[in-house]
């Protein structure tokens, strides 16, 4: 007896899954830790969701080389875009607000609201325009849902201060649906991802302080690389 009611998932969306289980074991993290004390969530809680998202933009990575080495199925791009939605869109969202609303005012938690909003609706509209319209486009418009994530994650062990978060989630939510150009992931830029893998898994289980990364990580990604295909004719998008 057949037992696949749906399209038999293939190599590549096995990674998307993984992807997907990353991201809902993130919010499951975020929930756990709701009601546990501020310092045990900020130290924590935070580390263990920064890790298990790190791991999912490596499925996220190797789904796509999967689907190009003819691994994937007619499943792929819609489960793809669900996966990130969740891990690059509500996941590092839900933790950031939760970081942000404890003990903060009626006022700071409207604003807190109000960045998690910009941010979920960017990263929603990045993944579906990327999706639908722009499948195959030469380009990166606008900033990466994953590398939005990371940015976010970072802000999170930085800081805990609810204003610079709401900004933050909004500055990031904005620029998701930028006319920003990031390069395409190829050569130096999968080698600068692979060295922030290691480094982001090495620092959040405490072999150095986390920190330094996370800091280095906004400085590359928020002002280095959408820089790059100005400045450095080899990372311009071949059109």
């Amino acid at each position: 007896m057949r037992f696949w009611g749906t399209t038999r998932p293939g190599p590549a969306d096995v990674m998307t899954l993984g992807n997907a289980t990353c991201g809902a074991s993130a919010i499951l993290v975020v929930m756990a830790y709701a009601s546990r004390p501020v310092h045990e969530l900020t130290h924590t809680g935070v580390r263990v969701v920064v890790l298990l998202l790190l791991v999912g933009t490596i499925f996220d990575s190797l789904d796509g080389r999967f689907a190009r080495g003819g691994r994937g199925t007619r499943l792929g791009p819609m489960l793809d875009s669900l996966a990130d939605a969740i891990s690059f869109g509500l996941a590092p969202a839900a933790l950031l607000a939760q970081v942000a609303m404890r003990g903060a005012s009626p006022v700071e938690q409207l604003v807190t609201f109000a960045g998690f909003i910009v941010y979920v609706s960017g990263a929603l509209l990045r993944l579906a325009d990327f999706s639908s319209i722009r499948a195959g486009d030469p380009q990166f418009t606008g900033l990466p849902s994953p590398m939005g994530a990371v940015m976010l994650l970072s802000l999170a062990l930085l800081t805990a201060n609810t204003l610079v978060i709401a900004v933050g989630m909004a500055v990031v939510g904005a620029m998701m649906v930028s006319r920003l150009v990031y390069p395409l992931q190829r050569g130096p830029v999968v080698a600068l991802a692979g060295m922030g893998w290691v480094l982001g898994i090495a620092g959040t289980l405490g072999v150095y302080d986390v920190r330094i990364f996370a800091a280095f990580v906004l400085l590359v990604v928020g002002v280095v690389l959408p820089v790059l295909p100005k400045l450095a004719p080899r990372f311009r998008p071949a059109i």
